[in-house]
């Protein structure tokens, strides 16, 4: 389905879809014995937003901090080792999966230049962002114009981690929460800051409030399902022609 932002309203050149869990499980996989499933999946899911599929390029996704510019020579592809796709190449689709990591939906409606990120706390402290703003600004856009729209992903409360986790965020510390012993870290948040941080104004950046791990029957979850084979959700990114 069509995920909207407030933020990309007035652009209607923009469009924004992130999966649901009754729509099947859209992440990449190396098992045959899955993989033709999620091919389907994919398949029936772009069908039906009216995507064609020989124009939707996909992340491989390793939790690293590369970003990836990309154009309509990459359609129906996968970018191996990489977390993030830019492109100013329009009726091209970009996508990530995720299941509790952040999807970042990226635009620069002056140099009409879209984005799509895959963060969990390894990117961030890797600085995926730093990398994909730098590439948005080598095409010309300015961060000032970057508008920023962050999916669903895991709210803190249900975010435990060790000290060495929250260590590597403890420039963040309203980020970080303490409670009983536990520590807890907030990935979107983490992400707002650090956007702020790379020059992409406060009203520029827009946030889901749904959480992955408290809508079960809406998301996959990779810490509520604790599957060896996580499933996910696919977030897409792309610009239509506009004929006006």
């Amino acid at each position: 389905m069509r995920y909207r932002f407030e933020i990309f309203k007035n652009h209607r050149i923009v469009q924004t879809f992130f999966s649901q869990k009754g729509d099947g499980s859209m992440k990449l996989t190396n098992n045959p014995a899955l993989s033709e499933k999620i091919f389907q999946n994919r398949k029936v899911y772009f069908l039906k937003n009216n995507i064609d599929l020989a124009k939707v390029v996909s992340a491989e996704i390793v939790h690293d901090n590369k970003v990836v510019v990309i154009n309509e020579k990459n359609g129906e592809g996968v970018i191996l080792n990489a977390d993030g796709l830019i492109t100013r190449s329009k009726d091209i689709y970009s996508s990530i999966t995720s299941a509790d990591c952040l999807p970042i939906f990226l635009f620069e409606p002056e140099k009409e230049i879209i984005g799509m990120i895959h963060a969990g706390w390894r990117s961030l402290e890797k600085n995926i962002l730093t990398n994909a703003v730098s590439e948005i600004k080598k095409l010309g856009g300015l961060p000032k114009n970057i508008l920023a729209g962050i999916g669903p992903a895991i709210c803190q409360k249900h975010y435990e981690v060790g000290p060495e986790v929250a260590g590597k965020f403890e420039k963040y510390q309203e980020a970080i929460k303490r409670e009983n012993n536990k520590l807890y870290l907030d990935l979107k948040k983490t992400t707002r800051l650090q956007l702020l941080e790379l020059g992409i104004l406060k009203k520029n950046i827009e946030i889901t409030p749904e959480c992955t791990f408290e809508l079960p029957k809406k998301y996959f979850s990779a810490r509520q399902n604790r599957k060896r084979e996580i499933e996910a959700m696919i977030a897409v990114i792309g610009m239509i022609i506009d004929s006006n």
